[in-house]
């Protein structure tokens, strides 16, 4: 077994709008989209069944592009070439004091441009090479000022000298459960075999996802994909132009980026501390989807269900498939591609962020108070729900010294407590606007005021204000 090439296979990049904006950068930035957007409305005179025929030719910064007819959803308009895709779009920007070259404004923290690198890109110049062009191109002649957020990033790495069959499927250990293989749909017929061409394995989806394919395969049904075979595959002396080529790819995408986080780079919601957390970021995919070291009568008695013993033939129980794995030692396969480039990967965490709230959880809410209190009560009369509420309040006020209208103001406090530590911690934002427009701290001063008469009082504006202090 040996190791062709370790690359970054896909990058995608979305670019925010900073907090201080210079604005005659940003209105040069608008005047260049509108430029684009008159192009697209030429793109869009050209008809052809093809859309990525309808496109008219532009230079900017003395690169080629294509300005498509058609772009992405919530963007303005998409420019492509053999290197990049990028789509854009401009937000309105409201100035506040007409003296200043620069403002501070609130943003809607959604991405204004969108960059995808192609694959032959990222082989060609390598993925670091490409990256420094892109932003400093971007920097030089579209917006000079941004933040940058990775949106997809997948990591591939190609070997000889194993090939996966079917019964790798059952060789894998992960927590997954989305898992498929694939066939080609091409019917391979020979005297030793008629059917379809085992081609891979998929595990998990969307944005954690580990495949798992033939990549001669998938050049021989793609030729334009054989670039990795000139710009990786030839400079390695192992290689062999005979043999299969089996690639294994991980994909995380910024919803999952953004839960990570390890002892050297903090979360991994930032464009540097990703790039820095490659190798921890294969080993995290290669932990939670495992290859064990399980012989091929293991593999096909967990798929027929019947293990064979001097006895005869019994079913193999759930129990004995589990202990199974955990006896298994990691196979030699995984235990070669555990490093990255050589490095040894480091721990990866999730750390789960505060949620902010949303109506649906209220709607949620009130179907689920209303169905169990209609299997409790038999009815939903007002009656009946005024009872609930009076019987939960005095519950709570006689268990913790407070009432339930107070209990959903303590926790209020106590949540936002929790985001700004998290925001502090981490860097990261989350709007907080529409729980802010509560104001919680005049609530808990009017309960303040003349309710020191007894205990109760005491102890209930103890526990508001303690909640108000975490939050100040």
């Amino acid at each position: 077994m040996k190791i062709l090439s370790q690359v970054v296979d896909t990058i995608k990049l979305h670019l925010y709008l900073p907090d201080v904006l210079d604005i005659k950068s940003y209105s040069e930035y608008v005047k260049f989209v509108d430029t684009l957007k008159s192009l697209k409305s030429e793109a869009q005179m050209i008809h052809h069944s093809n859309n990525d025929m309808r496109f008219v030719n532009h230079s900017i910064g003395g690169a080629q592009f294509r300005v498509m007819a058609t772009t992405f959803q919530g963007f303005s308009v998409t420019i492509k070439n053999n290197d990049l895709t990028i789509s854009f779009k401009t937000v309105n920007i409201k100035k506040n004091d007409a003296s200043s070259d620069k403002e501070i404004f609130t943003h809607t923290h959604n991405p204004i441009i969108k960059i995808e690198f192609r694959a032959s890109f990222l082989a060609r110049f390598g993925h670091k090479s490409a990256l420094d062009y892109t932003i400093d191109f971007m920097k030089k002649f579209i917006l000079s000022d941004f933040t940058i957020k990775i949106s997809e990033i997948h990591l591939a790495t190609d070997i000889q000298g194993y090939n996966f069959t079917e019964l790798d499927y059952f060789r894998f250990k992960t927590r997954k459960r989305n898992n498929v293989k694939h066939t080609s749909d091409e019917q391979i017929d020979n005297i030793y075999y008629t059917g379809r061409k085992f081609t891979g394995l998929t595990f998990g989806s969307g944005d954690e996802m580990l495949r798992i394919y033939d990549k001669t395969e998938e050049i021989r049904k793609y030729p334009d994909k054989a670039f990795i075979r000139e710009f990786a595959w030839r400079h390695n002396p192992d290689y062999d132009l005979d043999e299969r080529v089996w690639r294994i790819e991980i994909q995380y995408r910024r919803s999952k980026l953004k839960t990570l986080y390890t002892k050297k780079e903090g979360l991994l919601d930032g464009y540097s501390n990703i790039l820095n957390s490659l190798p921890d970021l294969w080993g995290r995919a290669l932990e939670i989807v495992e290859h064990k070291d399980l012989s091929d009568k293991h593999c096909i008695e967990m798929i027929t269900g019947y293990a064979q013993d001097k006895n005869g033939y019994h079913l193999i129980t759930k129990e004995a498939i589990k202990k199974r794995y955990q006896r298994a030692e990691t196979s030699d396969l995984w235990n070669m591609l555990k490093t990255w480039h050589c490095s040894i990967p480091e721990s990866v965490d999730v750390y789960k962020a505060p949620k902010t709230g949303a109506f649906q959880w209220v709607s949620n809410s009130i179907k689920s108070l209303l169905s169990t209190l209609l299997k409790y009560a038999g009815d939903l009369t007002p009656k009946i729900l005024e009872d609930a509420f009076i019987r939960a309040n005095d519950e709570t006020r006689e268990k913790n010294g407070y009432t339930l209208i107070d209990n959903a103001y303590i926790n209020t406090l106590n949540y936002i407590a929790n985001v700004k530590q998290f925001m502090d911690r981490n860097g990261v934002y989350i709007p907080l606007s529409k729980v802010l427009e509560v104001n919680l701290g005049a609530y808990v001063r009017e309960v303040t005021i003349n309710l020191f008469d007894n205990k109760y009082s005491e102890q209930r504006v103890l526990h508001l204000n303690r909640a108000l202090q975490r939050v100040s």
